[in-house]
């Protein structure tokens, strides 16, 4: 059995050397390049890292793909990939504490003033007045999660650090965890929605969720209210959005993930006003390759004594 570790930046390729002992009658390889992915991908068993369609196409003999993201929306766009028997795993479950960190950092730079105070020490101005009066606490607000998988989960034990009131609707809602005040199906969205102060998108890309907060659901925010997206792009209408924060509809929104990425030069979300945008930097912590390795080792015991289904393995008609 040939292991194939691709080309990425977080030095996953390590493994290697802590796997070889273990494993005498597998070869490990690294392909550092995607110049060379093509040939080293026909000879793999089992492949740790991204493929594009091509990139599987070349894959004759792959029977495991160890997803490094979280999301696999891009893994399943590939038609003989998601139609096909290879497996495939996602690292969900690894991103949940810097996510939380992310979508909480990007409400107080809202809440506390923070983008406008980095704008004024550039211009070495002491603002004192013009923004004291327009700061808020997040203490008795309500935050609105939609998904609470690991990611909304870790969000809302943030949120109730805040002091914040928690509710919730998923795709699968069970009993609501503690802290959560309520917890719905999807059809509660319209409630979570015209209640929440704050609302974090952590769902993933699924033909259920594409565009599933559009004109009409960005509608029954509050005015005041703050959109955060961190799963995906394509979940939340951009041009709806983006028309909102313009109109005065919406009280500021922050995204980590977009549509298309990078983000287009012309898209209008650059100059919607009150909008925070980062580039899909939401995942990134010093931890992100031991939580991945730790599950390419499990799920790689599993393989070769041929248990399954492996951690994480991916449900390929319902999409994570």
């Amino acid at each position: 059995m040939r292991v194939l570790v691709g080309p990425n930046a977080m030095g996953l390729e390590r493994v290697i050397d802590e796997l070889r002992p273990l494993y005498p009658d597998v070869e490990f390889s690294h392909c550092a390049a995607r110049e060379g992915l093509h040939e080293a991908l026909a000879e793999a068993d089992v492949f740790l890292g991204w493929v594009s369609r091509e990139d599987y196409l070349a894959a004759g003999r792959l029977r495991w793909i160890q997803s490094p993201s979280s999301g696999v929306d891009r893994f399943l766009a590939i038609p003989e990939l998601q139609q096909g028997d290879t497996l495939l795993t996602s690292a969900r479950g690894t991103h949940g504490a810097c996510l939380a960190e992310h979508a909480m950092g990007m409400i107080l730079a809202f809440s506390r003033g923070i983008r406008e105070f980095v704008g004024q020490q550039a211009q070495h101005h002491w603002s004192n007045r013009e923004f004291r009066a327009s700061m808020r606490e997040l203490t008795g607000s309500t935050m609105g999660i939609i998904g609470l998988g690991t990611v909304g989960r870790a969000v809302a034990r943030r949120a109730c650090a805040f002091d914040m009131r928690v509710i919730a609707v998923d795709m699968l809602p069970a009993e609501a965890p503690e802290g959560v005040e309520r917890l719905d199906g999807l059809d509660g969205l319209p409630r979570l929605l015209g209640e929440s102060d704050y609302v974090v998108v952590t769902v993933p890309y699924t033909e259920r969720t594409a565009g599933m907060l559009g004109a009409a659901e960005i509608a029954c925010l509050k005015p005041t209210s703050m959109l955060v997206g961190i799963s995906r792009g394509g979940v939340i209408d951009e041009d709806a959005l983006a028309a909102a924060l313009r109109e005065g509809r919406l009280g500021a929104a922050a995204l980590d993930v977009v549509s298309v990425e990078p983000l287009p030069a012309d898209s209008p979300l650059w100059d919607a006003p009150n909008l925070l945008i980062t580039p899909h930097v939401a995942g990134g912590t010093q931890f992100e390759c031991d939580h991945i390795l730790d599950i390419f080792k499990e799920n790689l015991a599993r393989f070769t004594r041929g248990e399954l289904p492996l951690r994480n393995q991916v449900d390929k008609a319902r999409g994570f």
